[in-house]
């Protein structure tokens, strides 16, 4: 959990440098540590009973024909203990021996032959033990199976409703229109702010502004880029480590960038301008458009 909030890489560097050089960290790591201990060591099943939604959202949403965890009741009761060579239809006895096994492997100890309860996590381990059991015992499995209340209630089988039909091409959309933003987000992110307090510079006929630039590489692969301006057109770009940067896959660079404009191109004391990250290839791989200062000037 603590890996998936700060990345391998800051984990790996505590794991390595030592808890001394990363103290705000490593108390995090503890902290969580410690809670995840107290909920497997002592609160256990209370988290799916008192404190996880699920459960009270399960309940709003589904009805008689959503497609569940359930006991069939109409074939299991009445329930009564196993006899060798009984014929339990004759006896007037259901399939299910009340051998306890589904309330023995419930992780929230439910006992499923009393219904859909809030507690189920759908974790099909009832199901599981009991389909283990009618098998030693000879009897078909599926006592307790994926169901709907309809189906067990009415003896009917499973029918793929309208309902269904419609939720299903809905979730389809979503998955697609999912994999279209994972596809579609590019491998650069690049964002160009004015650091706080900085004015502009005025020499030889040009204005020069200094950004502070953040470039994120999305992708795995480092990458080489530069950095030029898009709007206006006559903009020149400058920086202290050379207009070239380096960025490793994965990773995030900072650092600063001049850009300078001709002074007869300042039209207002704060004007738009638009900047563009390229690839080696000259491929644009984002753009962001920034405040960029001048001296104040009088429309007439």
């Amino acid at each position: 959990m603590f890996m998936y909030i700060v990345g391998y890489n800051a984990v790996i560097r505590i794991m390595t440098e030592g808890p001394a050089q990363h103290p705000a960290n490593f108390v995090t790591m503890i902290i969580f540590t410690g809670i995840f201990y107290f909920v497997f060591a002592w609160l256990r099943e209370q988290v799916c009973t008192l404190i996880c939604p699920y459960g009270r959202l399960q309940g709003v949403l589904i009805d008689k024909k959503t497609i569940n965890v359930l006991y069939d009741f109409k074939r299991g009761e009445g329930r009564a203990k196993w006899r060798k060579d009984e014929d339990r239809k004759a006896a007037g006895k259901g399939d299910c021996i009340d051998c306890q096994q589904c309330v023995v492997v419930c992780p929230t100890g439910i006992d499923i032959r009393n219904g859909q309860q809030l507690e189920c996590i759908n974790c099909t381990a009832c199901i599981d033990a009991c389909d283990e059991v009618m098998v030693k015992v000879g009897l078909p499995k599926g006592l307790i199976r994926y169901a709907t209340e309809a189906e067990i209630e009415k003896q009917e089988k499973f029918k793929f409703t309208n309902r269904m039909k419609v939720s299903a091409f809905v979730l389809l959309l979503l998955l697609g229109f999912s994999g279209f933003l994972f596809q579609d987000r590019g491998s650069m992110e690049a964002k160009f702010i004015k650091p706080a307090g900085s004015t502009y510079i005025s020499h030889d006929g040009k204005i020069t502004n200094t950004f502070t630039y953040t470039f994120l590489n999305k992708s795995y692969k480092d990458q080489s880029v530069t950095v030029k301006v898009l709007k206006p057109q006559h903009g020149e770009i400058s920086s202290p480590n050379g207009n070239i940067m380096k960025i490793k896959g994965n990773q995030m660079l900072k650092g600063n960038v001049n850009i300078s404009l001709p002074e007869h191109e300042i039209k207002f004391y704060k004007q738009n301008v638009e900047l563009g990250v390229f690839d080696k290839d000259g491929k644009l791989l984002d753009s962001y458009q920034t405040v960029f200062e001048g001296p104040y000037k009088i429309q007439l």
